[in-house]
């Protein structure tokens, strides 16, 4: 989970690797609290009052920048770590009891909070509570008792304390909301068609010895395109910073599932991204957004020339997972949050019809199908997917089954909605392939 610099920098680590020592260096340096840190000596109470009491701690912080709230540490009435105070386990109020207080008290749910119990080692049996909070792309969150609906309030962090926003706020809070979700859509077109600007360039530049990568080489490819919608800012200004990023990509990309994505030849082109050519191609913008294209293994006919062509499932598939991945770690790699908007099509350069290959036996062939039309969209959480192979295959197959549905498919036959493989199902050589696969 990706929360301000500002509060792991005051703490020393990200709250999620935080220790007892870790909460005693913060009451020895008296460090403060703020519009991101919450230092609470006593646990919420299991009365309507308590529960509205974290209902509005957690939404307060999601509708303004996110943090983090510490329950066991007293501030002393001096708004900083005063000193430890751990609590007695509360009977029936734990991590369960936590998170469905915040489901029920706060509308709509705030998504990706982090829930964990630190256990002290200087005081037996004693506990402390972390909550975690993102920065929410869906606020503003209010608090609201259940079945409620037309009493509820939205606050916000203002510096120590929490306030409430007066309607007129409220409103324009929920203008940003929209406003922000509408320009998120603008900012994927545009990533989108700047991509494919870019990749029908690259692939009908002619070949020394005639023809183009698109009618020799490369007729069909998957793009995907990605945007975060908390924005990163990763320099791409120079020369020096854009070959940074380049050989930076080139390494996190080399983590994916499959060793396929392997950019190079890049070009150091444009003061708010870097380039990449070759086989995969793409862009690396500046704010975290992406776009990288993959061609697709796309067999000619056998017995005739003028049948379809086979387009393999299994490889359609397992790029998409490895440009989800991509694409998620570059997001994150521009200090990106929040979530990311993923789209993917499929771009073909010859007038070949295609037959949709899920087998090895050319028997097995489908019958000719028309490709996608429009792309196939998705949400995830930014964080989740760019650390977690199993939720970047998640994303992949719920983008896979679009195209697929499209194509006459009934599902994905590797990739399964869980974020398994159905590695069986895989030759050697799609298995040898398989780079960032635990067997």
């Amino acid at each position: 989970m990706v929360l301000p610099a500002r509060l792991t920098a005051a703490l020393g680590r990200h709250p999620d690797d935080l220790d007892e020592d870790d909460l005693q260096r913060a009451v020895d340096s008296q460090v403060p609290e703020g519009v991101d840190l919450d230092w609470k000596k006593d646990f919420y109470t299991g009365t309507d009052a308590g529960k509205k009491e974290l209902a509005k701690d957690v939404s307060a912080m999601a509708n303004t920048v996110g943090g983090l709230v510490v329950v066991g540490v007293d501030d002393g009435s001096k708004d900083h770590a005063h000193e430890l105070s751990p609590l007695e386990p509360a009977q029936g109020r734990g991590e369960e009891w936590i998170r469905s207080v915040l489901a029920n008290w706060i509308q709509p749910v705030v998504p990706h909070i982090g829930v964990r119990s630190l256990r002290s080692a200087k005081h037996d049996g004693r506990i402390y509570w972390l909550i975690t909070v993102p920065r929410s792309t869906q606020a503003p969150h209010a608090v609201a008792a259940p079945g409620n609906d037309y009493n509820f309030r939205v606050h916000v962090r203002n510096g120590t304390t929490t306030r409430s926003l007066a309607e007129s706020e409220i409103a324009q809070r929920y203008r940003d909301r929209f406003q922000a979700a509408s320009d998120d859509i603008d900012r994927l077109n545009h990533v989108a068609d700047a991509g494919l600007r870019y990749l029908v360039n690259d692939v009908n530049t002619p070949l020394p010895n005639g023809g183009t990568r698109a009618t020799d080489l490369y007729p069909l490819w998957a793009s995907l395109t990605a945007i975060p919608t908390i924005r990163g800012n990763y320099s791409v200004t120079t020369l020096n910073e854009r070959t940074a990023a380049f050989e930076r990509f080139h390494k996190l990309a080399g983590a994916a599932l499959t060793d396929k994505m392997q950019p190079r030849h890049p070009v150091l082109a444009g003061r708010r991204q870097a380039r990449f050519e070759g086989a995969p191609i793409g862009q690396l913008h500046q704010d975290g957004s992406f776009y990288g294209a993959m061609p697709l293994d796309y067999k000619e006919a056998q017995r005739d020339r003028d049948d379809a062509n086979a387009l393999s499932q299994i490889g359609l598939e397992l790029h998409l997972v490895t440009l989800v991945q991509a694409a998620s770690a570059w997001a994150v790699e521009s200090g990106a949050t929040g979530e990311i908007l993923l789209a993917t099509a499929l771009h073909r350069f010859d007038d070949k019809e295609v037959r949709l290959n899920n087998s090895e036996d050319p028997g097995m062939w489908g019958s000719a199908v028309a490709l996608p039309s429009t792309p196939a969209r998705t949400t995830a959480d930014l964080v989740a997917v760019a650390t977690n192979t199993r939720e970047a295959i998640t994303m992949a197959y719920t983008l896979a089954s679009d195209l697929l549905a499209d194509m006459g498919a009934h599902e994905p036959g590797i990739l399964t909605p869980e974020g398994g493989l159905r590695v069986e199902r895989l030759n050697s050589g799609w298995r040898h392939r398989l780079t960032g696969w635990k067997w």
